[in-house]
C-alpha cells in the first residue's frame, strides 16, 4: 500500500445537490450546508442533505459568515451586504455599496468588515475600493482607497489589518476611534498581498514568495523561511502549529511558527494549475494537519490530499472532478465542494478513509492471490 489512489468525486460523495447556476460560495458548520450561486440563489441543507430553506439574494453570493450567537448569517452578494435569519432564510436587512462586495469578516458580536470595489471593464482594472465597518443595516464608517484589499484580519473589535494589492502593496491597519478610522500603512516586503489566513495569528502571502505574520496584539513580523521560494503565493492556511503555503510554481511548503520548512510537496504539471488550499479540521496522528490542494485542469479540477504518509509528505489521494471547483469548506469531519456546473458535493472524511483503505486492501489481497497462482503454475510446469 502507499501508492496514490485516484477516484471520481461522484464515487466518494456523501451528498450531491444541484443549483441552476455555477456555485460561487459554499459554507458548512456542525448543523448545515449552504451553497450560493452566481445568480443569487442560496440553498441551505442539513448535513444529511434535506432542504432547510431557500433564499434569493439577487446577485452572485460571494461570502457567508455565521454570527457568534449562531442566529444570523452575514452575507455579501453583488453590490449588497445583508443579514439572513439562520433558521428560516428570511432577509432581515440590506446595505448597498457603490461597487461589488468582495470580502467579509465579522467584527465582534454585531458588526462586520466589508471590502467593496469598483471595476472598470474597459481599463481591466480596479478604479476604487472601500473598507466599511457595518452594524446590522448601517455603515458606521468607510475608508476609500485606490488599492484593492485581498484579505481581512480582525485582531480586536474595531481593529483590523488588510492585505493590499498594487500600487502601495503591503498591509493597511485601520483602528476605530470615536466612529472614525485611524489609518496606518505598513510596507512589509514592499510586495502586493495575494492571500491571507483567517485564524489568529494571521499570515498574509506576497507576490514575491514572502509571508508576513500579524499577531493578536497587532504586531507585524516578516517571517523568514529556512527554504525560500520566490514564486507568488497563490493561497495559504494555518493552524496552531504550522503554515501551509501553495506557490504558483506548484510547490506546497509546511512551515512551523519559527519559519522552518518541515516538509514540501510538488504538484506535477499534469495535475493542473494551482487554485487554493483547504485545511481540514483536526490533525493526523503524527501531528500534521490534512490539507486539500485544489488545482484546475483542462477537463475540470483535481482535489488532492497532501497528508503525510510514513513520516514524509506525499500525495495519497486524487479526486477527479469534471468541472472547475469554485469553492470549498470544511467542518467537523465533512468537506463540501462547490462546482462550476452548479453542483454542491459533500465528502464525509471517515467514510472516505474507510472506503479507500478497503479498496487498497482489496487490491493488495488481489495482488497476493495472483502471485500465488503464478507460483502454482510455475510448479506445474516443472
Amino acid at each position: 500500500m502507499g501508492n496514490t489512489v485516484e477516484r471520481q468525486i461522484e464515487a466518494v460523495a456523501w451528498m450531491e445537490r444541484s443549483l441552476e447556476n455555477s456555485i460561487s460560495t459554499v459554507y458548512i458548520d456542525d448543523e448545515k450546508i449552504i451553497g450560493g450561486d452566481w445568480n443569487g440563489t442560496m440553498v441551505c441543507w442539513s448535513r444529511e442533505g434535506d432542504v432547510c430553506w431557500e433564499a434569493n439574494l439577487g446577485d452572485r453570493v460571494s461570502g457567508i459568515r455565521l454570527s457568534k450567537d449562531g442566529k444570523m448569517l452575514w452575507c455579501i452578494a453583488g453590490r449588497e451586504a445583508m443579514g439572513i435569519d439562520y433558521e428560516n432564510g428570511s432577509i432581515k436587512w440590506k446595505i448597498e455599496f457603490d461597487g461589488s462586495t468582495d470580502l467579509i469578516e465579522l467584527d465582534g458580536e454585531h458588526r462586520a468588515w466589508i471590502v467593496s470595489s469598483v471595476y472598470d471593464i474597459e481599463l481591466n482594472d480596479f478604479m476604487e475600493s472601500a473598507i466599511s465597518l457595518i452594524d446590522s443595516g448601517d455603515i458606521i464608517e468607510k475608508h476609500i482607497l485606490d488599492e484593492r484589499p485581498w484579505s481581512i484580519h480582525p485582531v480586536t473589535e474595531g481593529h483590523a489589518f488588510f492585505g493590499m494589492g498594487r500600487p502601495r502593496a503591503g498591509v493597511l491597519e485601520l483602528t476605530e476611534e470615536k466612529e472614525k478610522f485611524i489609518v496606518s500603512h505598513k510596507a512589509v516586503h514592499d510586495s502586493p498581498v495575494l492571500c491571507g489566513s483567517n485564524v489568529s495569528p494571521f499570515f498574509v502571502g506576497h507576490s514575491n514568495g514572502m509571508i508576513t505574520q500579524i499577531n493578536g496584539n497587532g504586531e507585524l513580523n516578516n517571517l523568514e523561511l529556512s527554504k525560500q521560494n520566490d514564486s507568488p503565493i497563490i493561497d495559504l492556511a494555518s493552524n496552531d502549529e504550522h503554515i501551509f503555503l501553495f506557490y504558483e510554481n506548484k510547490e506546497i511548503l509546511y512551515v512551523d511558527m519559527n519559519g522552518k520548512v518541515t516538509e514540501s510537496v510538488e504538484i506535477l504539471g499534469s495535475e493542473g494549475e494551482p487554485e487554493f488550499l483547504n485545511l481540514i479540521d483536526g490533525v493526523s496522528t503524527d501531528g500534521y494537519a490534512n490539507i486539500w490542494t485544489i488545482t484546475s485542469t483542462t477537463n475540470g479540477a483535481l482535489l488532492i490530499d497532501t497528508n503525510r504518509n510514513d513520516g514524509a509528505s506525499k500525495i495519497k489521494l486524487k479526486i477527479i472532478v469534471n468541472s472547475r471547483i469554485r469553492d470549498i469548506a470544511n467542518a467537523n469531519g465533512m468537506t463540501v465542494v462547490g462546482l462550476d456546473d452548479g453542483r454542491v458535493i459533500s465528502i464525509e472524511e471517515n467514510m472516505l478513509k474507510r472506503r479507500i483503505e478497503k479498496e487498497e486492501l482489496s487490491i493488495d489481497e488481489g495482488d497476493g492471490h495472483r502471485l500465488d497462482m503464478r507460483e502454482r503454475l510455475r510448479k506445474l510446469r516443472e
